[in-house]
């Protein structure tokens, strides 16, 4: 891969990580902080702006308003008509409401007692989502604060809506600038991550280009290198430790095996089988870090033997 593609590549990169940055805080970003900064807007205005604002919302839909009763709380729930029918709508004035499922109940026992056909539960706050398959089954509409917003922002002053839709751009604005700025960062650190050319791929870019190029010798081979040199490195101490577990667990009269210490290595007998250490000890002298290392012996359970100690190899 040469100089160019190199740069494709990250050009390529960056392209995708600004065009995502953008689709972000234009779209999801913007949206979702138009419709906060309604809801604060919404939340401001007083009760009987706000609830005139949903009968209206709902009066485009056919929804007639035909009871209007204000209970002590200053809440006030409505019964509204559409092909005949009629539907209560109950609403909670104020962003800090949480409403769950015993507002649900509460609404459909109201829709149940005066026969009407469903409901409307309306507040700018938040319904919990525990709330809305009771909501489902119950034919009780929920609009709480993001579901509101889009029902309500066509009744708010043209000024006031202007202003919260600019705020809402500039924000979009300032994030799509941030996003092609890590765009550039991504391309500029993909550039630089990526391999230089080989000489082979330099040299077979200059076959396929018409271009001569100078023939690479080969290296020379010395007959008489050491074979060494393809040995693998040696094992560290602890990789020597966990191979000799592995092999004296391999044993027939072995149980398990561990190391107690760093140079005590205990190994527990299923059964007296002659001397073990016969077989453990030329294991254990395979390790030059490890031959001078205590073994200790453990009979098994029930066994009237005597733990036994033995170094393989002195110091």
């Amino acid at each position: 891969m040469g100089a160019v593609s190199h740069w494709v590549v990250a050009i390529l990169v960056g392209l995708l990580v600004g065009g995502a940055g953008t689709f972000y805080f234009r779209g999801y970003r913007m949206r979702r902080d138009e419709t906060a900064a309604g809801i604060v807007a919404l939340s401001g205005v007083s009760w009987r702006v706000f609830i005139h604002m949903v009968l209206d919302a709902l009066a485009r839909r056919g929804y007639e308003r035909v009871v209007d009763q204000e209970d002590a709380s200053g809440d006030r729930d409505f019964t509204l008509e559409k092909d005949r029918r009629h539907w209560l709508l109950s609403c909670k004035h104020g962003s800090a409401f949480v409403l769950g499922k015993p507002d649900v109940n509460q609404l459909a026992n109201d829709i149940n007692m005066k026969g009407a056909a469903g409901g409307f539960l309306v507040t700018q706050g938040r319904i919990t989502e525990d709330a809305r398959p009771v909501a489902g089954l119950q034919g009780i509409e929920l609009l709480d604060g993001p579901a509101l917003w889009p029902e309500l922002r066509g009744f708010i002053p043209a000024e006031q809506l202007a202003s919260i839709r600019a705020k809402a751009a500039e924000r979009a604005r300032q994030g799509s600038l941030l996003s092609w700025l890590a765009a550039l960062v991504a391309g500029i650190a993909v550039f630089l991550a990526l391999p230089e050319p080989s000489a082979q791929a330099s040299q077979a870019q200059g076959h396929a280009a018409g271009q001569p190029t100078t023939p690479v010798a080969a290296p020379a081979v010395v007959a008489d290198e050491p074979l060494a040199n393809n040995l693998p490195p040696p094992l560290s101490v602890e990789e020597q430790r966990q191979t000799l577990v592995k092999a004296i667990a391999t044993l027939p009269d072995v149980d398990r095996v561990l190391w107690s210490s760093e140079s005590t290595l205990q190994v527990f007998l299923l059964r007296i089988d002659g001397d073990a250490f016969e077989r453990i000890c030329p294991l254990v002298e395979r390790h030059d870090d490890l031959a001078a290392s205590r073994i200790q012996l453990t009979p098994p359970a029930g066994s009237d033997a005597l733990v036994r100690f033995r170094q393989c190899r002195s110091y």
